[in-house]
């Protein structure tokens, strides 16, 4: 019986793919926490994501639609790297 070796798989590169530069160049990361009104932007297209679902509305029905807010934008802080970098200096 003759074993046959299986081929190779195909490497996936990320690099092969055409993506924007920033998307893979890690020296253009952003080096700044987010500004107020990113943050505001962050805010908006995350509830345009999620406001439907049952996790939402029910910190909504806990806490009030403005507390909710509140609640979403201090993940979306905790979330940033470059927020940890103010306490810091």
């Amino acid at each position: 019986m003759i074993m046959r070796s299986k081929p190779k798989p195909e490497t996936f590169e990320f690099y092969d793919l055409d993506l924007p530069s920033w998307v893979v160049d890690e020296s253009a990361d952003r080096t700044t926490p987010y500004t107020e009104e990113e943050l505001d932007l962050l805010v908006e297209g995350t509830l345009d994501g999620i406001r439907d679902t049952a996790s939402w509305q029910s910190l909504v029905s806990r806490s009030g639609e403005d507390e909710a807010r509140r609640i979403l934008r201090s993940c979306l802080i905790m979330q940033d790297e470059n927020a940890r970098k103010l306490s810091k200096n």
